[in-house]
């Protein structure tokens, strides 16, 4: 069945007291209903509802009655009362929606797990329906998250609005648009370039039903457009800019394009370069310009000098360099750079003028230098050369270089000249060995250069040596030492290696040194890359929290022990302890420091498992008072009622009811959160329920209220005990009904909204002042969740503190490990008149003032170190000689209600005494 076949539609009547009294032949064939015998079925016997007043008649409902081979069948229930002759009967209306079940199954498949964006739109300009990909694209958590989030396309998800409105203007012209590119807003404010493609679907009448269209990503791609054309800009600029002419040639020799400079060379415009080619500006008298096309062809390259020539006849001496590339669309193409060498070529003559006096300086340098034939034997030598290889003139003129070279040493001096004959390179520099003519042995440095005449034809070597025999002594001494220290650097390595902990060492500026292996294990740090400020470490995602300790090693010189972070980068949650310690020199000067990171991730997850025996859901304690509370809580969030938190100021009340929503089965709708005392009664209830335009001064639009705001979730009204009689009516009609009116408006309106309250007053008390209604707080006061004072659950204070201490240390960047002795025992013994938001602020206090380490007296707000009032409790006992006994550990513990703080200090010890002396007594 598809979406435009027709619907089945089935009659059934039912008399007042349930019995089916007729049924057409649809109706009887969709419920296999039999009416042929003497006795009629019931209504509830069919399975469509419990009774015949359900549905509510003029509603319909969906329903699933499978037919007799098991196969699901939808049916839409309604129904319509009828009196005849007084009696009362009931017509019930059925039609078979299975087949358009199945079609929307289909379609919602589609559009759920399509990869492409999705989308639905008013013409107004407000998405109706989003799939989950154009949610992920745009970067919402969801459909319903894009979907609240963008009331206005045009101004909120177009970063150009006016391709909102050509994609319009599009659609009113041709009634659909493909392909049109544009940039939108993602929820971090971030930008994605979509392809777009929309339509529009109208009704029956011709009206404008709704735009569906389809977005795609296409960022990656535009980026990479926008990368091409800064490069091919860029190569254009350069080329343009060249001081040498640059010219690409087809592989014939045709001029394709050139630049400015080959015009100005060769004196031709473009257009003239590319009629005349190579051939007309290249002069190939002698064969050069085949010679150099040829040898292009072959190795891909070419590189030598050539004629050119101007309009006027003039010629040109070019130095030319050329290599090939392979053309995709037919034969290699060339990339030609030509330079005019004419005043090279001046200075040339200039130099050949000075022949003589190069001949002169030649033979009277303290280098040794010679002139060798291409086959290695002596044309000219000097003195310098004869002294060091210990031959005279006359005798190295009859002489092989290679003859006087060290044996071992004569492949490696021929596979260098070689290399340097086959063009690879200008000139070359080695170490090797003569044997001088009294048979000893002499280390040289040899330079060799390659002499070429103007054709670029090789002519002759001439070397350069210098006798470096000493300086070979002196490297093979160093080269010892630098053994001896290879060996100790391997020894310092395989510690390393050892060594499971990362380390890291960098200098006074914080550069890198060395690290080891575990580094990349525990830190994920990656590679370390040097840089011309130094060796740096490239961390990736890493937040460089460890970083904390060297930069306070490196300001005071002194260890950081024991400082604990918590990874934030590739991989969240591994939690470190950090140690970092001065390095100083053999001289005692400091040159930087050591860091030290040992993965405690493991014993980390123990702690918090144990931390989470004591706590739920943002709430820390692990006292009975907090235990049952913890248990209270879990109960309420599994069902959906309404909840009254109580408790003195700065008890958690606010905790408590974000422990009850995102426990319970709202958890995923908002959790709205009003403070009832901090407006007006006029804007109390514009807040809460939203008003209309004009219902007061100042109201210019429509707004929406918290109760609306909040639908489908919950609301917390805070402070609850301090709203007027007025509103507290409102708020019990909207906890009766459900329903509410906006400020201005007699619309009522739905508030599907679980309700929690708050308040640190006595509402009884003020129920018999007259000042708070008793029926709202009986209503209110479904559950009550009453939230003990501190100074009840004194146990929990060690856990709360080292909380805060844990939080505003890591929130301040700062190195702090724990709260000294002194300080618990301050903590332990304060009333605490402000509830855990005093602790916490008093914690928040002392990490101020503490530089890292301990937390001590010092550091405390001065209000906690003042004398506390004089209780009924005995002083603390003096320390027993011989240690503590059974019987005094057990009177302590009775006498401080288990409290094992209060009891150590009755025993006049501190409590890891107390603890050792219990686990020796075996006492639990």
């Amino acid at each position: 069945m598809s979406s435009r076949d027709p619907v089945t539609v089935g009659v059934v009547l039912v008399d007042d007291d349930g019995l089916v009294v007729e049924a057409d032949i649809e109706a009887r064939r969709m419920l296999d209903l039999e009416l042929a015998g003497e006795s009629a079925p019931r209504w509830r016997a069919l399975g469509l509802s419990d009774s015949i007043h359900s549905p509510p008649a003029g509603q319909g409902r969906l329903v699933r009655r499978d037919a007799a081979d098991g196969s699901p069948r939808w049916l839409l229930l309604s129904k319509r009362p009828l009196r005849l002759g007084g009696e009362p009967l009931y017509v019930f209306s059925l039609a078979d929606m299975t087949g358009l079940i199945g079609e929307l199954d289909k379609y919602e498949g589609f559009f759920t797990n399509a990869v492409e964006g999705i989308f639905q739109s008013s013409p107004e300009g407000r998405f109706l329906s989003v799939n989950p990909a154009l949610a992920r694209i745009l970067g919402y958590s969801g459909p319903e998250d894009m979907i609240t989030a963008l009331t206005d396309l045009r101004e909120e998800l177009y970063v150009d609005p006016a391709d909102r409105d050509k994609l319009l203007a599009g659609l009113a012209r041709d009634g659909q648009v493909t392909g049109l590119e544009t940039r939108f807003y993602r929820k971090d404010g971030t930008v994605k370039w979509i392809s777009q493609a929309a339509r529009v679907v109208r009704d029956e009448t011709g009206a404008v039903r709704y735009i569906e269209g389809l977005n795609i990503d296409i960022t990656a791609r535009k980026r990479a457009e926008e990368a091409y054309n800064d490069i091919l800009e860029r190569y254009r600029s350069i080329v343009t800019g060249s001081i040498d002419g640059v010219i690409l040639c087809g592989a014939t020799g045709n001029i394709l394009t050139a630049n400015p400079e080959t015009e100005r060379i060769f004196g031709l415009a473009e257009s003239e370069l590319a009629l005349v080619g190579l051939a007309g500006v290249i002069d190939d008298a002698d064969g050069a310009l085949a010679r150099a096309l040829a040898c292009l062809g072959a190795t891909g390259r070419f590189r030598g000098e050539l004629s050119g020539l101007r309009p006027d006849g003039t010629r040109i001496p070019l130095e030319v360099s050329a290599s090939g590339f392979p053309h995709k669309g037919g034969p290699d193409h060339g990339v030609w750079i030509v330079r005019d060498v004419t005043d090279r070529k001046r200075a040339e003559d200039v130099l050949r003028e000075s022949e003589e006096k190069f001949r002169r300086t030649f033979d009277q340098s303290p280098i040794g230098a010679s002139i060798l034939s291409l086959d290695y034997r002596f044309l000219r030598v000097n003195d310098a050369l004869a002294r060091i290889t210990g031959y005279a003139q006359s005798e190295l003129l009859e002489k092989s270089m290679l003859e006087v070279t060290h044996p071992e040493d004569v492949p490696e001096t021929i596979a260098w000249a070689e290399r340097l004959l086959a063009g690879e390179f200008d000139r070359y520099e080695i170490d090797k060995r003569y044997v001088r003519g009294d048979g000893g042995i002499v280390w040289v440095h040899l330079s060799v250069r390659l002499i070429r005449d103007v054709a670029g034809r090789p002519l002759y070597f001439m070397p350069m040596v210098q006798d470096v025999t000493e300086r070979v002594k002196a490297e093979a001494g160093m080269r010892a030492l630098l053994a001896e220290k290879e060996s100790l650097r391997l020894n310092l390595e395989a510690v390393f290696r050892a060594i499971p902990d990362a380390l890291v060492v960098v200098d006074t500026r914080m550069r890198v040194i060395r690290t080891n292996r575990p580094l990349t294990d525990v830190c994920f740090v990656g590679d370390i890359k040097t840089g011309p400020g130094g060796q740096q470490v490239v961390a990736g995602a890493c937040r460089r929290g460890c970083f904390a300790a060297l930069r306070e090693t490196l300001s005071t010189q002194k260890p950081v022990i024991e400082y604990r972070v918590e990874c934030k980068g590739q991989n969240p949650g591994r939690v470190v302890v950090i140690n970092s310690m001065p390095l100083t020199s053999e001289t005692g000067a400091f040159d930087g420091a050591v860091l030290i990171i040992r993965d405690i991730t493991r014993l980390a997850d123990l702690e918090k498992r144990l931390t989470d025996l004591h706590g739920h859901r943002g709430m820390i304690g692990k006292s009975k008072a907090m235990r049952d509370i913890y248990t209270v809580l879990d109960q309420l969030a599994d069902v959906d009622t309404t909840v009254l938190v109580t408790g003195e100021s700065g008890t958690g009340k606010e905790l408590a009811a974000e422990a009850i929503h995102y426990g319970g089965a709202r958890s995923r709708k908002p959790l709205v959160k009003v403070n009832c005392s901090a407006l007006s009664d006029e804007l109390l209830g514009s807040e809460l329920f939203g008003h209309v335009r004009g219902a007061f001064t100042g109201a210019i639009r429509d707004k929406v209220g918290r109760f609306e705001a909040a639908q489908g979730g919950a609301i917390f009204l805070d402070e609850i005990g301090d709203i007027s009689p007025r509103l507290q009516l409102g708020l019990l009609r909207v906890l009766e009904s459900k329903e509410f009116e906006r400020v201005g408006e007699t619309k009522s309106r739905k508030a599907d909204v679980r309700v929690i309250a708050a308040t640190n007053v006595d509402l009884p008390e003020r129920i018999r002042a007259g000042l708070f209604r008793a029926d709202l707080y009986y209503r209110l006061k479904v559950v009550e969740v009453r939230l003990p004072p501190l100074r009840d659950r004194t146990e929990d204070i060690p856990l709360l503190a080292e909380h805060f201490m844990r939080q505003f240390a890591a929130s301040f960047g700062k190195t702090i490990s724990r709260l000294s002795e002194e300080v618990m025992g301050v903590l332990m013994a304060y009333p605490w008149p402000g509830n855990v938001r005093e602790l916490k602020y008093a914690m928040e206090h002392a990490c101020v003032l503490c530089r890292a380490g301990e937390i001590e007296p010092g550091h405390l707000p001065p209000d906690l170190l003042a004398p506390a009032p004089r209780r009924d409790v005995d002083a603390p006992a003096p320390p027993r000689r011989g240690g503590l006994t059974r019987e005094a550990v057990l009177g302590a513990l009775r006498e401080a209600g288990d409290n094992r703080s209060r009891a150590a200090r009755l025993l006049g010890v501190d409590r890891r005494t107390l603890y050792r002396n219990m686990e020796r007594l075996g006492v639990a």
